[in-house]
């Protein structure tokens, strides 16, 4: 609370009070739902079904909100625009269609201060103490302000990056494995927020996609920046929401006659993981 409370006077500083109103009123439901969720909700599967109808409702060729597609992860170079705080609700918009300009951004992956730090440890060879980023996260942890993987203290700063660290090895020594495939072998336990929810198999890399098919950052940025680092081909990631412009072309693929007379804008996108699923739910109703 003490850290949203600061953040409500860095925007009533910067943009005045209109905007904290606008967007207090937008984050306190979403808030209160993903409350809801940690204490019992998420392990109920009517209230999953709920959340996607409500995030869905009047769209067809609705794809599974589960559904891992793998991904070139420099593919995913732009974060999206769409709020608020889609990485922290990401279980709130499940297959959550949305209209708007949220996916013209123009915030660059690169340019996020994790992705930065990580590139100064691992690709410049600089301790933590050097990146930028950990000393802001340690000036922050003094005054009392968490801004990084709950870091409160010192320590706190000194464990998350040891836990970077083991990250990075672990995928560059064993490849990157699935959140499924880590819950299997016993390494991760299924449950994220409450007994039963099974939602650490699916926390993947999170991306939106926008009206073109692009692919726009929500979550997981330690991840996709060690992904980029180590030069992976493709990564396992699930999709958090689409544009309505995008699901119409969903929706197209799905209505197709046959794979040899694809409307334009889906055989201009034949090849994108979003559209295997529908494309071959048609040739199935074909066949």
């Amino acid at each position: 609370m003490k850290n949203l409370l600061r953040r409500a006077h860095g925007v009533y500083r910067t943009e005045g009070l209109g905007p904290v109103l606008e967007k207090t009123a937008r984050f306190v439901p979403r808030y209160v739902r993903h409350v809801a969720g940690t204490y019992g909700l998420y392990s109920s599967q009517r209230y999953l079904d709920a959340l996607q109808w409500l995030n869905t409702c009047g769209h067809t060729a609705v794809a599974d909100p589960f559904t891992v597609v793998y991904v070139d992860p420099d593919r995913i170079t732009t974060v999206t625009a769409r709020g608020p705080n889609p990485g922290r609700f990401q279980w709130q918009d499940l297959g959550k269609i949305q209209r708007g300009d949220w996916d013209q951004s123009d915030q660059r992956v690169e340019d996020l201060p994790v992705v930065r730090a990580l590139r100064e440890h691992f690709e410049d060879g600089k301790d933590w103490d050097e990146v930028e980023f950990i000393r802001h996260v340690l000036e922050q942890a003094e005054r009392g302000h968490v801004i990084w993987r709950g870091c409160s203290t010192e320590e706190d700063v000194r464990k998350a990056c040891a836990r970077v660290d083991r990250l990075y090895e672990q995928i560059r020594e064993h490849g990157y494995k699935t959140k499924q495939t880590l819950v299997e072998q016993g390494d991760q336990s299924p449950d994220k927020y409450c007994t039963g929810d099974g939602f650490n198999r699916y926390d993947e890399v999170i991306v939106d996609i926008g009206r073109d098919g692009q692919f726009l950052f929500v979550d997981g940025r330690h991840r996709l920046a060690i992904a980029k680092i180590l030069g992976l081909e493709e990564i396992p990631v699930r999709i958090s929401a689409r544009h309505e412009r995008w699901q119409r072309i969903r929706e197209l693929a799905r209505e197709a006659d046959s794979d040899d007379r694809l409307p334009e804008p889906v055989a201009r996108h034949r090849d994108h993981p979003d559209l295997e699923d529908v494309l071959e739910e048609g040739r199935n109703e074909r066949a």
